[in-house]
């Protein structure tokens, strides 16, 4: 894949590659640096990519591998700052509704959050997520489900 080829690819995934990485991190500068890290990552070794149609999910795993790599080594930064996470505001809701919907989604699992964001942001199907992950497609639909019952539940009474 050239150059040109990858950064027109590129730009059309960079606000779902954010989000996802943002709704993992949790805190925009985590999620700006896994994503910056994975796409530097993925332009030098773009000659191992395959096929050209698996682009998006070799690029959203790659940017999985560090946010999870910035999260298991302890490169958090500072809490989130409700404004850094107003791209992972669901529309249609004020503000303390969109603020309910982050807490939730931050409150579960790390795995559970990687499962729902790749569903979410990246369209993902449970067969492709279990690639990605190394899971059995119906243990990703299945945790997928108990994650949004889990944030369904957080949210009774605050959130319809």
């Amino acid at each position: 894949m050239d150059a040109q080829l990858f950064a027109e690819r590129y730009r059309q995934l960079h606000g779902d590659l954010y989000r996802f990485a943002l709704c993992v991190t949790g805190n925009a500068h985590d999620a700006e640096d896994a994503v910056a890290e994975g796409v530097l990552a993925a332009y030098e070794h773009r000659g191992q990519l395959r096929r050209d149609s698996a682009f998006k999910s070799w690029l959203f795993q790659i940017v999985a591998n560090r946010c999870r790599r910035r999260l298991s080594v302890g490169k958090r930064c500072a809490p989130a700052d409700p404004g850094d996470l107003e791209p992972l505001s669901p529309p249609g809701l004020d503000g303390a509704e969109a603020a309910a919907v982050r807490d939730a989604f931050a409150a579960l699992a790390e795995a559970d959050r990687l499962i729902v964001g790749f569903s979410v942001f990246g369209g993902y199907n449970s067969h492709e997520i279990g690639a990605a992950m190394q899971m059995n497609p119906s243990t990703v639909r299945s945790r997928r489900k108990r994650a949004l019952a889990q944030m369904a539940s957080m949210l009774e009474g605050g959130v319809r």
